[in-house]
């Protein structure tokens, strides 16, 4: 069947309000496609991307105009006007189809030079990070075919978000609270820092995800037992003692990771950004209470997610940084450190 069929197909399932993935995966269901998949993917990709600026009134009409090379990149109005004056929207429209993998070697389940030395000889070419010494960048190749992937020695995650952990600097022996954890892999690399070694408690509110995280988190080695897991929402949970130290790794718009998951937007409305500012406003608070030392992060490239939210805290920040795709080569995010 052809990649225009394909197209119809996932669309409709888009419009229907699933992520790119689970569209993309029920629509290859329905029938047996003479086409790469990878390829099939990234224009599934860049359809949704261009979703808004294409006329067609059907589906079909829509993927024909799209596969004549008509779309564009387009923003809904509200975050067209939002942004204008924060960055370069052309940019940031670009960097949407400029994706950059990191990743970091898992040494809970083997040793970091071994891997890398096994990666080159597959014709993985990689270059290590000046910011994060245990970061890599995946220059050519494709690591998710590769037995160290597979095998959960190599672990995919973007830079911004590894800052997060990185800003948090745990250490062995601390009491470490990650608020939202799910899908986990924050919270997995505070205990490959610490060599298992932190006292880690994690809570999310959404069940599926939190079996999906435990179940990660065993696969790469994860000592579970110096990890306390909670399933419930971080705002009424209570605690008997404070922690050395906090995750808020809020929920947020995830504006920032639109270059994985351009659906958002078709679903995100200026309301609801700023219903998210006020729910990290409230767990922000309640991080405060729990530890003297915050970090508090969202995927977000709207204020509201980050400078609007610290800016009246009682604790100090002392580190906040902001960023930028187009910049950084990296989801967009906003990172800070708070003390009291």
């Amino acid at each position: 069947m052809s990649l225009e069929l394909l197209l119809s197909r996932f669309l409709y399932y888009v419009e229907k309000g699933d992520p790119l993935p689970v569209a993309f995966k029920k629509a290859r269901k329905m029938g047996r496609y003479k086409i790469d998949s990878n390829d099939a993917y990234e224009k599934a990709k860049l359809l949704v991307l261009q979703y808004l600026s294409l006329k067609g009134r059907s589906r079909r009409k829509k993927v024909k105009e799209f596969l004549q090379g008509k779309g564009a990149i387009v923003f809904p109005d509200w975050m067209e006007k939002r942004l204008s004056g924060l960055y370069d929207i052309g940019e940031l429209k670009k960097s949407l189809i400029r994706k950059t993998t990191w990743f970091w070697v898992n040494t809970l389940k083997a040793d970091e030079d071994k891997v890398i030395k096994s990666l080159e000889n597959k014709g993985v070419v990689l270059e290590r990070d000046k910011d994060y010494p245990f970061l890599y960048k995946l220059i050519n190749g494709n690591l998710s075919k590769t037995e160290e992937f597979r095998e959960y020695k190599v672990v995919i995650q973007d830079k911004a978000s590894v800052s997060v952990v990185a800003t948090l600097s745990p250490k062995k022996g601390e009491s470490i609270y990650d608020m939202t954890s799910a899908p986990g892999v924050k919270a997995t690399l505070i205990m490959v820092l610490t060599e298992n070694g932190a006292k880690l408690t994690l809570s999310e509110v959404e069940y599926k995800r939190l079996i999906r995280e435990v179940n990660f988190m065993k696969n790469v080695g994860v000592n579970l037992d110096r990890v306390n897991i909670i399933h419930g929402d971080a705002t009424h949970l209570t605690f008997s003692k404070k922690f050395d130290k906090v995750l808020l790794d809020a929920p947020c718009s995830s504006s920032g990771m639109i270059s994985n998951e351009p659906t958002v937007l078709l679903r995100l409305t200026e309301r609801k950004v700023l219903e998210l500012s006020k729910l990290q406003k409230r767990l922000l608070d309640k991080a405060l209470f729990l530890s003297n030392t915050v970090v508090y992060a969202t995927c977000s490239i709207f204020p509201e997610e980050g400078e609007a939210v610290i800016k009246n805290v009682s604790h100090k920040v002392v580190f906040s940084k902001r960023f930028i795709p187009y910049i950084h080569g990296t989801e967009g995010f906003f990172v800070s450190r708070l003390e009291g």
